[in-house]
């Protein structure tokens, strides 16, 4: 691999380093206060809890900004927007898999893990991030795509617009169910698009396993074992719980 071709990576690097070091910040200085009072006696900032990921978040912006520098310098980034803009056969699903890494991983930290159910969203982006990259017959990545993009797309109007509170009001899962209504539709699609190929339905199979079985090994481990809070704990934890409690 040339010289360039790296850089180009470095330069899709650095974007991602400086997004989620900027993530970082913002999360922290909006949800953890540098100063505060507890029990009576108030905090200063340099033992406030929320120091730490702000040294880390603006740590990790200066090493994306400095990589990006040197992308830039190398002709990485203009390898990057002409393979962007560029319509040869491949180029295409190349472009198509980066926004697909970038669809996934944002729809996940900022539109299913503040508001569902913390195991019904990892579940489901596992297995959609899993028959992205691994069904890899051709026209089945842009189908994947386009489908999810759609679903988020509606889940998204929701939020924006306070549909899900009042659905969540009539019945407190309301948004859980629906959620984990088009995953089973993700399923039943992805499953359609592939009937016919052997190889395909095993990789299918086994995405299944690999998007359902580290969920329910890992989450319960964190909550009932390590007692790691959840982000969200809806229909799928309290299920959870009652079967733990049913079996103590």
């Amino acid at each position: 691999m040339d010289k360039v071709e790296l850089r180009k990576k470095d330069f899709i690097t650095s974007l991602i380093l400086i997004a989620f070091g900027i993530f970082m910040l913002l999360y922290t200085l909006i949800e953890i206060p540098m100063k505060d009072s507890w029990g009576g006696v108030m905090n200063v900032w340099f033992v406030s809890p929320g120091l730490f990921p702000v040294c880390v978040g603006g740590l990790i912006i200066i090493m994306g900004m400095v990589l990006c520098r040197r992308a830039i310098k190398d002709g990485g980034a203009k390898k990057f927007f002409e393979d962007l803009s560029h319509r040869q056969e491949g180029s295409p699903g190349k472009t198509l898999r980066f926004f697909g890494i970038l669809l996934v991983i944002a729809a996940y930290v900022y539109l299913y893990i503040p508001r569902i159910d913390y195991f019904l969203s990892t579940m489901l982006t596992l297995f959609v991030f899993i028959t992205l990259f691994y069904l890899d017959k051709p026209g089945l990545l842009k189908k994947f795509f386009t489908f999810y993009l759609v679903g988020c797309l509606l889940f998204l109007i929701a939020f924006l617009f306070g549909i899900d509170k009042q659905l969540n009001e009539g019945f407190l899962y309301s948004m859980d169910i629906l959620v984990f209504l088009f995953f089973l539709t993700y399923i039943a699609y992805s499953r359609f698009l592939i009937r016919g190929d052997r190889i395909l339905k095993g990789k299918w199979n086994l995405s299944i396993i690999m998007s359902i079985v580290p969920s329910f090994i890992l989450i319960p481990s964190f909550k009932y074992f390590l007692l790691v809070p959840l982000p969200v704990e809806g229909g799928f934890i309290e299920l959870m719980n009652i079967v733990r409690y049913a079996l103590r």
